[in-house]
């Protein structure tokens, strides 16, 4: 199975670096090359697997024992990528966790594709103005929402090509666990290297990207602070292991969103587990649905545990680029937001461009706005927010079938009027009945016993302890909004 990690087809094919362009460029678009539509990545990286340990086993044992050499490491997962030849070959590699009792899972690590095809048309030198008074704010209501909250106290990990630190708006958020992942230049900087690493005729093409990102989460909950994890690089380019090691690091230190402009094709068992884990934890996770304008959304959108976010224009209409859902399950989106033409800061100024990379931080803003509210807290009251406030879009997209973009298109303001979820309302472990009563202190006692997330209220999250007792006490009593 192919299993490439890739942007999201966004359409920044272009290098970032506007400080010395000229005013004569100012209006001019660039867009990149449309032909890449089967990017390299199809085959997984020479001579590297990834081994997903049994608790207590020793990774120096197993690859003394193999012969194996490490070269990464998760360690507080137990998790390590290695160079398995030429002891096993690929097949033998993946079947070993069958006959090896200290071996979880044993699969092989995949190169990525490139962000292609383009969709869309990106600016230099775009006036800060553009992106401080571009549409999309009034049509989402985000004056409206920052009249409940700004994200205050919100930590937002943003997986991507970086930032550029240099930037203003970026001033006094960075969190200090934000890191480079990547053997680049620049640390947590959004740069490029000057070569064209992936043979595609393009030079830094994604030089950008996590800056744009960043910049537009952060114009949403402009209190929220900002873990940059540097994780693709400029190229556009990850691998599962990298990416997987991105997300753990945003659990492990204290992210509450992770917003990732990124996708695969594939669904990477080390990948899903990540986001399985964060969900669990209570931090939403927002992945984009890809622009190959497919019923297939990639990976991890199509996860249920994490917000798939298809783009769609400020009508509702699914961009022509975007991939959707057709609502039949397993990997069915759960919201639609704009995705054409957003401005966002870049390195040295501001560009414009398209795709489910721009939606997505839009989305995990909007998170964080919810979780400084408090009406969210776990990964079902914001699905539950979904359901109860976004905008009904099936009578701008016939032909499509089914829920296209999920539950409808994104509306801020709405989102931040919602009174919230019922948090006390348990019973059957199903849909909220809206009564609290004997069935839901019975459930609650239940999932606490077996340390269900769904009970898992306070922080820190992944303990059951007397904060959640008091949490769900406390609900009770206030009864169903």
């Amino acid at each position: 199975m192919s299993e490439k990690i890739r942007f999201d087809k966004t359409a920044l094919r272009q290098f970032f670096r506007v400080a010395a362009v000229s005013a004569a460029l100012a209006a001019a678009p660039i867009t990149g090359a449309t032909d890449f539509d089967d990017p390299p990545g199809n085959d997984p990286r020479f001579d590297e697997g990834v081994l997903e340990l049994a608790a207590g086993a020793d990774i120096g044992e197993v690859i003394g024992r193999y012969g194996f050499t490490l070269l990464e490491s998760i360690d507080s997962r137990n998790t390590h990528l290695v160079s398995f030849m030429p002891a096993l070959t690929e097949d033998e590699f993946e079947l070993l966790f069958l006959n090896d009792a200290d071996i979880d899972h044993s699969e092989l690590n995949f190169d990525t594709g490139d962000a292609g095809p383009n969709s869309g048309s990106l600016f230099f030198n775009v006036a800060p103005s553009r992106f401080t008074q571009q549409p999309v704010w009034g049509a989402m209501g985000l004056a409206s929402a920052h009249t409940e909250a700004t994200g205050s106290g919100v930590v937002i990990a943003v997986i991507d090509t970086g930032i550029d630190t240099s930037n203003p708006m970026f001033l006094g958020k960075i969190h200090p666990a934000s890191v480079s992942l990547i053997d680049a230049p620049g640390g947590l900087n959004d740069v490029g290297d000057g070569i064209n690493s992936d043979g595609d005729a393009f030079t830094d093409e994604m030089v950008g990207h996590g800056t744009w990102a960043a910049g537009i989460a952060s114009m949403v909950a402009p209190d929220a602070r900002l873990m940059i994890i540097r994780t693709l690089n400029d190229e556009g380019y990850a691998d599962a292991f990298t990416l997987a090691r991105a997300v753990y690091h945003a659990i492990d230190n204290g992210a509450d969103v992770i917003n990732l402009s990124l996708g695969s094709s594939a669904q990477v068992r080390l990948v899903e587990g990540a986001v399985d884990d964060a969900s669990d934890l209570g931090i939403i996770v927002v992945a984009a649905a890809g622009n190959q304008n497919s019923v297939d959304p990639e990976w991890p959108a199509g996860n249920n545990k994490s917000a798939g976010i298809a783009a769609v224009a400020l009508d509702g209409t699914l961009a022509p680029f975007s991939n959707w859902s057709d609502g039949s399950g397993g990997d069915d989106l759960l919201l639609g937001a704009p995705g054409i033409d957003i401005t966002g800061p870049v390195p040295g100024g501001f560009g414009e461009s398209s795709g489910t990379s721009a939606s997505v931080p839009l989305v995990a803003g909007t998170a964080a706005l919810l979780i400084e509210k408090g009406t969210v807290r776990r990964w079902d009251d914001f699905e539950e927010m979904a359901k109860r406030t976004a905008v009904d879009v099936s009578n701008q997209n016939p032909g499509y079938g089914g829920d296209v973009v999920g539950e409808g298109m994104l509306d801020i303001s709405a989102a931040l009027a919602w009174e919230g979820p019922c948090f006390a309302d348990l019973d059957d472990n199903g849909p909220s009945d809206g009564v609290l009563d004997l069935a839901d202190v019975q459930a609650f006692i239940a999932g606490f016993t077996t340390r269900d997330e769904d009970v898992d209220y306070a922080d820190p999250r992944g303990v059951w302890d007397l904060a959640d007792v008091q949490f769900f006490l406390q609900a009770f009593a206030n009864g169903c909004p």
